[in-house]
C-alpha cells in the first residue's frame, strides 16, 4: 500500500520508506535500488491530482521493476507538499539529509521551482552528493528558459509547445471568431494567457480577444460571475488551462448558464471534468494532451488495466511518469551507473521510444520533446474512443497527432554546467 508523509511523518531513516512493490520481488534484496522522493500536492483542493500523480508512478514503478533482467529496482518515498513552497523546502532539506540522490513531483509552479532553486544551490554546496529533480508536471517555460538548471530534467512538453499544438488545430475551425482566456492567477495560468494570444497574432488574426480573466487558483468556489462575463463578451470559444476544481467548476457553471460555448483546453481529460462536462460537452469541448487512450501499446495497455483494477477511481490522464521511468533506466544503462552526476550526462540528448512514439531529452535546456495530441470530446463507440472515462460513456478522440519533431519550440536557456 502506498502511504503519503508530510514534514511530522518524514521517517528517521530510509530504512523506513516504501518501496512500491515489484511483480518480480525475487532478487529484491540484492538488487541496487535507486531511492526517488517524490513531492505531491495530497491535501486540500487539489488532491485528487496529487493522489493521481502517485498511484500512477507506483504502478508505472511496478511494471519497471517487474521487468526481466531489470538490474536496478526503483523505490519511491511519496510526501505530500500541501502546495506550499516551504514545505517542499522542509521536506526537500530532510529526505536529502537522509542520502536521497533524485527528487520526482508535478504541483504548482512555486513549489516545482522553489525545488529547482533549492537543488541547485544544495549541489553547489555538496560536490559528490548532487541530487537530480526529474519534473513530470510543472510545464511553465520558465523553468528550461530563463530558470534553467543543470540539476532540472523535464519529462513533460510545456505550456507554449502544447499551445502551439492546440491553436494549430483551432486556426483550421473558421467557427472559431471570438475567443475568451479564462485562466488561473499564477506562473502557468499567465503563460497560457500570454501564450494563446501570442500564437492566436500569428496563426489567426482575424480572431478577437474579447475577454481575459486570471482568477486565484483553487479558491474560487462559484464561477457564475465568470461565466455571466464570458456570456456578455459574445465569446464562441474559451481557451484555458485550469485543472482539478478550477476546471469542473468552470464547467458547470458554464453547464447550468446554458453557455454555447467551444472549450480548448490541456486538462480536461479527468480530475471529475469529463462527468462535468457529460452530454453538453460532446464535439465542442477539446484538449492537447501527451497520449492516446485509444491506442496504447502492450506496455501501457498492462498499465492501463493494473491501474484500474488497483485504484478504480483514478484515471490515467498524463503520460510523462511513464517516459521519465523509462528514460530514467536508459540513462542508468547508458551511464552504467545510477550516480546523479554521470545520470545527468547520459540523459543530455537521450532518444528513445517512449509510450507515444519517439522522445528525446534536448540537452540544451534538459526539455524532453515528446508527440501531442488533440482531441475531442464525444461518446464512446468501441473505436475512435474504445471506452468511456470516470464511469461515463463519454471520452477523448484524437483528431491531431504532432510528432516530438513537430512540437520543438526555441529555448533561450544559457545552461551553467558543473565544472
Amino acid at each position: 500500500m502506498t502511504r503519503k508523509f508530510d514534514r511530522r511523518h518524514v521517517l528517521a531513516g530510509l530504512g523506513g520508506s516504501l518501496a512500491l512493490p515489484a511483480l518480480g520481488a525475487r532478487g529484491w534484496a540484492q538488487s541496487p535500488s535507486v531511492k526517488i522522493a517524490q513531492l505531491e500536492i495530497l491535501s486540500g483542493g487539489f488532491a485528487l491530482l496529487g493522489e493521481s500523480n502517485a498511484r500512477a508512478v507506483e504502478i508505472g514503478v511496478e511494471e519497471f521493476n517487474a521487468r526481466p533482467g531489470q538490474a536496478v529496482k526503483l523505490e519511491v518515498q511519496l510526501f505530500d507538499s500541501k502546495g506550499s513552497a516551504q514545505e517542499a523546502q522542509t521536506i526537500f532539506s530532510q529526505v536529502a539529509d537522509q542520502g536521497v540522490r533524485y527528487v520526482t513531483g508535478g504541483g504548482t509552479s512555486a513549489v516545482v521551482g522553489s525545488l529547482i532553486d533549492a537543488i541547485g544551490r544544495y549541489n553547489e554546496r555538496n560536490p559528490g552528493k548532487e541530487i537530480l529533480y526529474l519534473n513530470h508536471q510543472a510545464i511553465d517555460p520558465d523553468f528550461t528558459n530563463a530558470r534553467c538548471s543543470y540539476w532540472h530534467f523535464r519529462f513533460d512538453p510545456h505550456v507554449l509547445m502544447r499551445m502551439d499544438a492546440l491553436t494549430t488545430f483551432l486556426a483550421v475551425d473558421k467557427s472559431v471568431k471570438q475567443v475568451f482566456l479564462i485562466n488561473q492567477d499564477y506562473a502557468f495560468g499567465h503563460q497560457v494567457q500570454n501564450g494563446a494570444k501570442e500564437q492566436l497574432a500569428t496563426k489567426r488574426r482575424d480572431i478577437k480577444i474579447v475577454g481575459e480573466e486570471l482568477h486565484p487558483i483553487g479558491r474560487v468556489k462559484d464561477f457564475s460571475p465568470f461565466v455571466a462575463k464570458i456570456k456578455a463578451s459574445g465569446a464562441d470559444t474559451i481557451i484555458t488551462g485550469n485543472f482539478g476544481s478550477d476546471l469542473v467548476l468552470l464547467i458547470r457553471a458554464a453547464n447550468d448558464a446554458g453557455l454555447d460555448v467551444k472549450f480548448y483546453t490541456y486538462y480536461a481529460n479527468a480530475l471529475g471534468a469529463p462527468t462535468a462536462l457529460g452530454e453538453a460537452g460532446v464535439g465542442r469541448t477539446r484538449l492537447v494532451t501527451g497520449m492516446d487512450l485509444n491506442a496504447l501499446n502492450p506496455r501501457m495497455q498492462w498499465i492501463h488495466k493494473r491501474l484500474r483494477e488497483k485504484y478504480p477511481k483514478i484515471e490515467l490522464f498524463h503520460a510523462a511518469y511513464f517516459d521519465m521511468i523509462d528514460m530514467l533506466g536508459a540513462a542508468f544503462r547508458k551511464a552504467g551507473s545510477t550516480d546523479p552526476r554521470a545520470v545527468a550526462k547520459a540523459l543530455e540528448g537521450l532518444t528513445i521510444e517512449g509510450i507515444s512514439g519517439e522522445i528525446t531529452m534536448r540537452a540544451e535546456d534538459h526539455q524532453m520533446l515528446a508527440p501531442l495530441f488533440v482531441q475531442t470530446f464525444g461518446a464512446a463507440d468501441g473505436v475512435a474512443i474504445k471506452k468511456g472515462i470516470e464511469g461515463t460513456n463519454f471520452g477523448f478522440r484524437t483528431e491531431g497527432r504532432f510528432k516530438a519533431s513537430e512540437t520543438i519550440q526555441p529555448h533561450s536557456c544559457v545552461m551553467k554546467r558543473p565544472g
